[in-house]
């Protein structure tokens, strides 16, 4: 596991998996709490969860080679 290349190496954490759903739903509250309009929403929801989904990658990766 450990001598894998990167993205097997990641993705071989069950527990990474469990993020998408986290920051799905923080997404869409942050969200829904910044509007009523459901287009608003779901279109703020869905840009939160790229780039918040964008810089757990990217801390991840960061961390992956630092240690």
């Amino acid at each position: 596991m450990f001598n894998a290349p990167l993205p097997f190496g990641l993705l071989s954490f069950p527990q990474i998996w469990l993020a998408l759903p986290l920051a799905l739903a923080f997404s869409f509250c942050y969200a829904a709490s910044r509007s009523e309009n459901a287009l608003v929403i779901v279109s703020s929801a869905l840009k939160n969860f790229f780039w918040l989904c964008f810089f757990l990658t990217l801390v991840g990766v960061v961390l992956y080679f630092a240690i």
